[in-house]
């Protein structure tokens, strides 16, 4: 088993964000020593409570993805609890999805693009922004453990994406949610945007796709896309980051580690 030394993980209230708290707890594959976990209403978030209340390795912190001046004082937090050992391992899992699989060009909405770039685009690159200093000083610290390669034990970054947002796919058997499909195409990009330029501080960037997991976020669509659950898909993607190790090339995976088209 693997131990790193923190992780932070957006959107971790429910579905996969918490299912990567419980496992980032007691996976057979990968531990965090510190686990950093956020959501929008920490005090309704009733099954993170109970995983802060089992252990004191988890941290709550409120954020909200969308409000961006948020970000300078919630860095701030973020390295009173990790310290000198800065952040290890980014993990963007917050994300919205709204509207229809079978949207037309008449379907669609300015709002609903706003509304999706915003959270599912914009937001995880700000905040990597935001928090790169503690991914920069982890990479410093721990470039041993890689013999300064890239590496998840060194700092990474994790963007959850989708299938979805595959371009050579469009047309063919993906279905089309407009607004969601667009944001998810431009966080790939903004992935490998991030993966050239930070290499050089020897921090690793990843697109992942988690699978079409049986979550709130998925209901509806059961009929369109063969499902899986949320353990099944975080174990997976754990075990493909411990994986992760080199140069960041290939940049958008799915959850078993193969290598999608962008």
């Amino acid at each position: 088993m693997e131990m790193i030394q923190s992780v932070l993980v957006t959107g971790a209230s429910r579905g996969i964000g918490l299912e990567f708290v419980e496992q980032f707890l007691t996976s057979d594959s990968l531990q965090a020593n510190i686990i950093i976990a956020t959501c929008r209403s920490p005090e309704t978030a009733t099954a993170l409570q109970e995983l802060s209340k089992s252990s004191e390795r988890v941290h709550i912190l409120k954020l909200d993805v969308t409000q961006f001046d948020t970000y300078k004082e919630f860095a701030l937090q973020v390295g009173s609890i990790v310290g000198d050992k800065g952040l290890t391992l980014l993990i963007n899992s917050a994300g919205i999805a709204e509207g229809s699989l079978e949207d037309t060009l008449l379907d669609i909405t300015p709002q609903r693009f706003i509304s999706h770039f915003t959270t599912n685009s914009i937001a995880p690159v700000i905040l990597t922004q935001a928090l790169y200093p503690l991914l920069k000083q982890s990479a410093q610290v721990n470039s041993s453990e890689t013999n300064n390669g890239l590496g998840i034990k060194r700092a990474a970054v994790i963007n959850n994406t989708s299938i979805l947002g595959s371009i050579k796919k469009c047309g063919s058997h993906i279905p089309r949610n407009w607004s969601y499909n667009e944001s998810k195409a431009a966080l790939n990009m903004s992935t490998q945007a991030l993966a050239a330029e930070l290499e050089k501080d020897g921090i690793l960037v990843e697109s992942i796709h988690p699978g079409v997991v049986r979550t709130d976020m998925t209901k509806g669509v059961e009929d369109t896309f063969p499902m899986i659950d949320k353990i099944t898909s975080v174990e997976g993607i754990i075990a493909a980051m411990v994986h992760l190790k080199g140069k960041n090339k290939d940049g958008f995976l799915d959850y078993k580690g193969n290598v999608l088209p962008f």
